[in-house]
Parts: C-alpha cells; sequence; structure tokens
C-alpha cells in the first residue's frame, strides 16, 4: 500500500470520528422541558333568565339559571351569587321590556314583587296610560296589539250640516300599553278582540285625549307600520292639509 492511499483512508476516518462526535453532541438533551400553563380566567357565576319573558309577565324561580361570566366583564348592575339572596327578591317581580333567553337580570328590566302595579311599572318614566273603549271599526279590526303604535283621529259631524264630517288627526306614534288585560307583546296573538285599549302618552297629550274623548265627536285608532318609510308617503285624496269633508258618504 502506497503512501497516498494511507493518507486518504487516515483523513477519512478522522472524517467517520468527527461527524459521529457531531451528530452525539445534537442529540436528545437531557435537561428537562418547562411546560407553560395558561393563565386561568377569573369567573363569578351571573343570575340569567331561563326563557324569552315578554313584557307584563312575572318572574319565576323556575325562570333563572346561574352561569359562569368571566369576571372582567362583569357588570355593577348584574345578580352573582356573592349575593344569592337576591335571587329570591325577584321572585314575582314584573318584566318592564323584553328579556331574552340567557340575559342577566338588572333592575332596570323588571320591577320587584310589592314595589309597584303592574301598569306602573310598564309605563315608561314621566308618562301617563290612558283607556279608550273601542271596537273592531275603531280599533283596525282588532289588530292592535300592545306595544304597538297607532295614530289617534277625530270625528265629529259638522253644525253646517248633518251629512258633513270632520276628521282630523289629533296624535300620531301613540304606543299601546295593553288591550284589555293583556300586556305581553306576544308576536303568535293574529288579533285581539279587546274592547278596551291602553295607550302611553305624556301629561299633556293625557289631559287633551281625555278632552276629546269625552266631547261629542268619536276617536278612532289607526295601526302604524313598525318600519318607518325612506321616502314621504304620497298623500291621495285629500281635500285640506289637516281636514277631510265627507258629505253623503263620497268624500
Amino acid at each position: 500500500m502506497n503512501v497516498s492511499r494511507i493518507a486518504i483512508l487516515g483523513v477519512a476516518l478522522v472524517a467517520g470520528v468527527a461527524a459521529f462526535f457531531l451528530m452525539m453532541n445534537n442529540g436528545p438533551s437531557d435537561a428537562p422541558v418547562q411546560i407553560v400553563e395558561p393563565v386561568k380566567e377569573e369567573t363569578v357565576r351571573v343570575l340569567v333568565s331561563g326563557r324569552d319573558m315578554q313584557r307584563g309577565e312575572r318572574v319565576a324561580i323556575d325562570d333563572t339559571n346561574w352561569i359562569t361570566w368571566p369576571k372582567a366583564a362583569l357588570q355593577p348592575h348584574f345578580i352573582t351569587d356573592e349575593t344569592p339572596e337576591r335571587r329570591e327578591e325577584i321572585e314575582n317581580a314584573v318584566v318592564r321590556s323584553l328579556i331574552v333567553a340567557g340575559e342577566p337580570f338588572v333592575d332596570a328590566k323588571i320591577v320587584k314583587a310589592g314595589s309597584s302595579g303592574l301598569m306602573a311599572a310598564i309605563l315608561s318614566p314621566g308618562m301617563r296610560a290612558v283607556t279608550m273603549r273601542v271596537s273592531a271599526e275603531t280599533s283596525s279590526g282588532g289588530f292592535i296589539l300592545p306595544g304597538d303604535r297607532v295614530d289617534i283621529h277625530y270625528t265629529e259631524a259638522s253644525e253646517d250640516s248633518g251629512n258633513t264630517t270632520k276628521i282630523f288627526p289629533i296624535q300620531s306614534n301613540v304606543r299601546v300599553l295593553a288591550v284589555d288585560t293583556i300586556f305581553s307583546e306576544n308576536p303568535e296573538t293574529p288579533n285581539i278582540n279587546g274592547s278596551n285599549v291602553t295607550m302611553e302618552m305624556t301629561p299633556d297629550d293625557a289631559e287633551y285625549f281625555m278632552i276629546a274623548r269625552n266631547s261629542k265627536g268619536k276617536l278612532q285608532l289607526t295601526l302604524r307600520s313598525i318600519f318607518e318609510p325612506e321616502e314621504e308617503v304620497e298623500q291621495k285624496r285629500r281635500v285640506t292639509e289637516d281636514v277631510i269633508v265627507i258629505r253623503y258618504g263620497r268624500s
């Protein structure tokens, strides 16, 4: 064997040994692996409604549930398990506005039992409740329901001619509180053949309404759409801006 072959074998041997040591040094380390645990979010239990509750309904204990709630998102008016006695306090409370399932109970949406009458609990602050007797003709065929908005028109026979009637609006966009003794806003109810409609008005509007109600004319309710028109509705077959005169059954 000549010298050149010996040199090549020597270089190959050194390279193999170096590769072996490099592989051993890059192998798995015996150092322990650190596992970082995620920080657990602090939570509390909040009292929520177990079902959809309409305005005017009374709250029962079975209608309430405790659920876990992030403490960072807790509002001061929520009822928590830190004051569990408040759950019993809202029993038989009256719902002032719609509460959906899973929504936390707050004092602004309920009136506790014994603190006020049912109608007084439903009324907005500063408003008054007034009632008028209606028929199918004067209440849009019975399709006016609690929560709807109506316009009130006044009709009166003119003294100039016995066959002439004056019709003009006296109030608009009035909220209906109840039809007879039904307060809930139930979309599944198609109509209510009630004889009394209770509406919400300001004190001045309530006074004006009672004057018109007790006069010799008649009042009629017209149901408003829940949608406001994007453009002004075209007025047709109107004689003047605020009065329609009907003679002998023809306008």
